[in-house]
């Protein structure tokens, strides 16, 4: 929860703003500065199709039904949570690199 109220501050925090001392660090550099440490953060992407795929079919179901992998219905759900998981943690690496290049003046990102 830490960590997300940090990138929502980190992600509102993009506007220009005079800086309070002189020798400190601009409003810019902080925001980017925080981007980079929350980039380092994020676990790396999921391969969704062979790797999490793979170990969900070794997975076993109830034992009554002896049934194993995609067939279980929680098993099922568990694909997609994970599936699900990773657009989310796609969209924060990319809305995070798009925080650090707009900073930089490489792209041009409206509020």
């Amino acid at each position: 929860m830490k960590e997300s109220n940090e990138m929502i501050s980190t992600i509102t925090e993009t506007r220009p703003k005079e800086s309070s001392s002189s020798g400190g660090k601009t409003r810019e550099e902080i925001v980017q500065e925080n981007s980079r440490e929350m980039l380092k953060k994020l676990p790396p992407n999921y391969n969704i199709q062979i790797e999490v795929k793979e170990l969900i079919k070794k997975l076993p179901g109830p034992k009554l039904l002896n049934d194993k992998g995609l067939t279980v219905p929680l098993n099922v759900f568990l694909y997609q949570e994970i599936a699900r998981m990773q657009k989310v943690i796609a969209l924060v690496r990319s809305t995070l690199q798009q925080i650090i290049e707009a900073i930089d003046g490489t792209i041009i990102m409206t509020p």
